[in-house]
């Protein structure tokens, strides 16, 4: 690698010492910094307050980015080969997971670069430094949830296309299930995501148990199986280092492929009122909710791609999805429906997969309405980076999705966003949801509704179709007697009885209700159910797989 300058970086210390090779100087600065105590003794909100912000004063300091390409210092110790550097910061805590100004990560760096030795000290070290993040986090979390509200809601997702009548049957809608009381909550789906329009199902439960239970501590987030019966503590062992095997075989599976880096920036967005043909602004009930409808402009979707030394070629990775392209729906459609998918994903997909970009997780990047704008079109560049030649790809693409914001709706933006952070750990679908409500909406508004698309003929709509208080434990506190029970299936030793003013799905979904019915207690782990480790719920994964080839 070409000498770097050191003048661009001498206005941070910590860029000027990984550029000198200085580890002495390194070392002093990173020992005169704030010291945050043991993560496992941060028990209340103003100690979890306190350390978080020590937390960010040791983070403006060896996380800096205001230099030349907006490299960290662990950037630049990983362009550098340095192995000594890179191990002193990643001690420290440095974020490996930030993003330069070509949008990778160090992490990414030493894996298009093939400094192996380097992606192995970062691995090595990112679980604990995460862990960590989470545990000073998370009392602020827990106490900022029990001042919420307790409350039962439902998130509707539906696919829908002005081309593809059929879509129904190929992308069934499905109906998000959301408990919160106290410090609980549970997230129940059969949708767990989408990449382009290859739609991921798992009949799941998110169980975050912030008040803990007999089996797990507070703050423990269980993933549940209903179809295998089982039940993982995803966090489970989260602070461990990785070992020697894990590191490889981490670095094994993102050497495979080539790296790709989505992305939504909103940071531009703006928000501009639909007009009647009256001239007056567009509005609509979305339930109970009377809402205004507004285009969202200026979004961009970008999707890098960067080639990874001894990995399979974009081409080559396209030419095994294109052998059994439609495959998965030979039981579902007739042979003229065949045809018309085919057309419609054409139209849509192809395009992108000739610029050696894949269709990605979440809400995709086409729009009907911007595919004339030959300025976008033209986007799609090549440039040679990285010490070893290789080639990085981008596409942009513009978004316009539709908001229907409502000053009605009981809860906040800003409160409900930690209740995505909590779900979008697991959840591919909710993980871009939240991203598009990262833009900075009208004050006093929620986005009952959002149209967005996933490929030029085809968009999702998600919608918030039910909000009901949950009222306190205490009112309810007589059992009630076999008579009061619904019937109930097979899994009725999942829960204990409560009364709250949740109505059944199949009823009306259009907001609150004033009818009363007993239901099952959301956050009681089912006794017919068998807990497992990540590492045997991984096995069982792989021998799925193996089955199915």
């Amino acid at each position: 690698m070409a000498a770097i300058d050191v003048a661009p970086y001498s206005h941070s210390p910590v860029h000027e010492a990984v550029l000198t090779k200085n580890y002495a100087a390194l070392t002093k600065i990173i020992a005169g910094l704030p010291r945050l105590i043991d993560p496992s003794k941060i028990r209340t909100e103003s100690a979890s307050i306190a350390e978080e912000a020590k937390a960010d004063a040791i983070s403006n300091v060896i996380d800096r980015r205001d230099v030349p390409n907006r490299d960290t210092p662990l950037h630049l110790a990983v362009k550098l080969g340095d192995t000594a550097a890179t191990e002193t910061l990643m001690l420290a805590g440095a974020d490996w997971s930030l993003q330069n100004e070509h949008g990778w990560s160090a992490l990414q760096e030493a894996i298009c670069n093939n400094e192996q030795h380097i992606a192995k000290i970062i691995i090595k070290h990112y679980q604990p430094t995460a862990w960590a993040k989470w545990c000073r986090r998370l009392p602020r979390l827990l106490q900022t949830m029990r001042r919420m509200r307790d409350f039962y809601m439902e998130i509707t997702f539906q696919f829908e296309s002005s081309v593809v009548p059929f879509i129904s049957r190929i992308a069934p809608s499905d109906t998000y299930k959301i408990w919160k009381r106290g410090a609980n909550l549970r997230a129940d789906m059969t949708l767990a995501g989408f990449d382009g329009f290859k739609i991921q199902r798992a009949d799941q439960t998110v169980l975050f148990l912030g008040d803990g239970s007999e089996k797990v501590p507070p703050g423990s987030l269980c993933m549940i199986s209903h179809k295998d019966k089982d039940v993982m503590n995803a966090l489970d062992g989260a602070g461990a280092a990785a070992s020697d095997e894990e590191v490889q075989q981490e670095i094994q599976a993102m050497s495979q492929a080539n790296m790709f880096r989505p992305g939504i920036d909103v940071t531009q967005a703006v928000l501009l009122p639909q007009m009647t043909w009256r001239r007056q602004e567009k509005t609509e009930f979305v339930g109970i909710w009377r809402a205004k409808v507004y285009d969202m402009q200026n979004v961009v979707v970008s999707i890098k791609s960067r080639r990874v030394p001894g990995a399979k070629s974009e081409n080559e990775l396209f030419g095994d999805e294109k052998e059994t392209n439609g495959e998965e729906f030979n039981d579902i459609l007739t042979d003229e429906e065949h045809k018309q998918l085919e057309s419609a994903l054409n139209n849509g997909i192809s395009n992108s997969k000739h610029r050696d970009i894949p269709i990605e997780d979440g809400f995709g990047y086409g729009n009907e309405d911007n595919k004339n704008d030959k300025s976008k079109s033209k986007s799609s560049q090549r440039k040679d980076i990285g010490k070893d030649g290789s080639r990085e790809s981008e596409y942009k693409k513009g978004l316009r999705p539709i908001l229907w914001l409502s000053p009605d709706f009981p809860l906040h933006t800003d409160e409900f966003l930690p209740l995505l952070d909590i779900l979008a750990n697991k959840v591919k679908a909710i993980r871009r949801l939240r991203e598009l409500l990262t833009t900075k909406l009208p004050t006093g508004t929620f986005p009952v509704k959002v149209a967005i698309p996933v490929i030029p003929t085809i968009r999702v709509l998600v919608t918030f179709t039910k909000f009901e208080e949950l009222q306190p434990l205490d009112e309810f506190s007589t059992p009630p007697t076999c008579h009061d029970l619904p019937t109930t299936t097979s899994s009725s030793s999942w829960f204990q009885w409560i009364k709250t003013p949740y109505q059944n799905a199949s009823s009306s979904t259009s907001g609150s209700t004033p009818r009363i019915e007993h239901v099952q207690d959301p956050f009681v782990i089912p006794a017919d159910y068998t807990w497992i480790t990540a590492e045997e719920k991984k096995k069982k994964m792989q021998e799925k797989r193996k089955s199915k080839k």
